[in-house]
């Protein structure tokens, strides 16, 4: 048995919490036990019938053997700080894949990942450690999505794509075949990307342009 623990409570973090509870009913070896938070003062019980059990603090005393955590957090910065330190104390990771989204069996998926119903991953493309693909979002043939990473739903990476490090598209945003996104860089709601666009930046509009260094 391998016991899930979500670090997070917030929405997304009960939207994976429902994913995972979904891979249960045909992965056995699978129990989710609930959501760890850096604040104690979010130390309640939350909507969807689950606990917080605690603060980090609560991984000290746990059988860490036995244990896979998902960090379920949108902001790709804060993200990534949570993963560095759930790295420091030893724990190990867990994918989050819903039964509802296709994954090609020629894809490339890392570790930490979180794919939603009706996400679509496609042939010989690769998804990064620890990044998002939400709602009806397609991640099309040979494009490469690096870690950390947040896709939100409904939106549309072509065929050859490469997505930085960290990067984040919002809601309805599409990038065309070929073009690359950098690293740390925001991408705007409903922007359709059309040539490439660098490192820690945001982009908006159609077609996308720069309009601050982050």
């Amino acid at each position: 048995m391998r016991h899930v623990i979500i670090i997070g409570a917030g929405g997304h973090a009960r939207e994976v919490a429902e994913i995972v509870r979904h891979q249960t009913q045909s992965q056995s070896e699978l129990r989710l036990l609930g959501f760890v938070v850096e604040d104690r003062k979010v130390l309640h019980d939350v909507p969807d019938g689950l606990s917080v059990l605690g603060d980090w603090s609560w991984f000290d005393e746990a059988d860490r053997n036995d244990l896979a955590v998902i960090c379920a957090v949108g902001s790709p910065e804060v993200r990534k700080r949570l993963v560095e330190r759930a790295m420091s104390i030893g724990l190990s990771f867990t994918n989050a894949v819903s039964p509802l989204a296709h994954v090609s069996p020629d894809a490339k998926i890392g570790q930490g990942i979180m794919i939603f119903p009706k996400a679509v991953v496609s042939t010989n493309s690769s998804i990064g450690d620890h990044s998002i693909i939400n709602f009806g979002s397609t991640v099309s043939h040979d494009a490469r999505v690096n870690s950390f990473v947040t896709i939100s739903p409904g939106v549309h990476v072509a065929g050859n794509v490469s997505l930085g490090e960290g990067c984040y598209l919002g809601i309805g945003a599409s990038v065309i075949p070929r073009i690359s996104v950098g690293a740390w860089t925001v991408i705007g709601a409903g922007a359709v990307v059309t040539r490439d666009i660098p490192d820690k930046v945001t982009a908006v509009g159609v077609p996308a342009e720069v309009i601050r260094k982050r």
